[in-house]
């Protein structure tokens, strides 16, 4: 039984509902639909950061580790478009679980170690850091079929380092006949500090 405590109830309700979730989505009841979790893509990055516009690269990877489990690993590179200019990148290593709600869609829930290094140019030469920050990235989403052609996702993520916030991902991607490309675009953005379009292609290999 899940009890505690006054003091930690509130940290025992979330353990709880995340091992409860996991749980659930493990159920042999609940087999993941027929998507392919193996693939490695790349993406062009267009957006705004603090106002300013952005631009950049970023590649994706996922693989299945059979049934319901599934790793994933992500890295962005942007630069943004202030005076002078400043990069940013990002790095996420993480481990999800997955389940049907219908025979066309999955349920997904990750957890994610993320690290953003923001540096600009330093006075004499060089960079210097502006931000650095490390934490934990939780995702909750579903991720679907229409037809054999057409995939769609929606993903909220909950952030856990300085500024903690919630962030978000939704869009679509179309298979390119019986190829194992499909190209994809999707919309992502935090909490009013920033937004973005991907624009990708994707190489399934299962």
């Amino acid at each position: 039984m899940c009890r505690g405590g006054a003091s930690t109830g509130g940290f025992l309700g979330i353990g709880c509902g995340f091992f409860l979730a996991v749980a659930l989505l493990l159920s042999p009841a609940l087999m993941a639909a027929d998507l392919s979790y193996r693939y490695v893509e790349i993406n062009g990055v267009f957006g705004e950061s603090g106002g300013e516009d952005s631009t950049g690269i970023g590649f994706e990877g996922s693989y299945d580790l059979g049934g319901v489990v599934f790793v994933t690993a992500g890295l962005s590179q942007t630069d943004v478009d202030t005076e002078p200019e400043s990069d940013g990148e990002f790095y996420r290593l993480g481990l999800g679980v997955r389940g049907s709600v219908t025979n066309s869609m999955d349920v997904l829930l990750m957890a994610h170690y993320g690290r953003l290094d923001v540096s600009g140019p330093a006075t004499g030469g060089g960079t210097h850091s502006i931000l650095d920050e490390t934490g934990t990235l939780v995702d909750l989403g579903i991720r679907g079929q229409i037809g054999t052609a057409v995939e769609y996702s929606v993903l909220a993520t909950f952030v856990d380092w300085a500024d903690r916030g919630w962030s978000y991902r939704a869009g679509g991607r179309y298979q390119l006949g019986d190829s194992p490309y499909s190209v994809g675009l999707h919309y992502s953005g935090y909490e009013n500090e920033w937004d973005q379009l991907e624009l990708g292609l994707r190489y399934q290999f299962d």
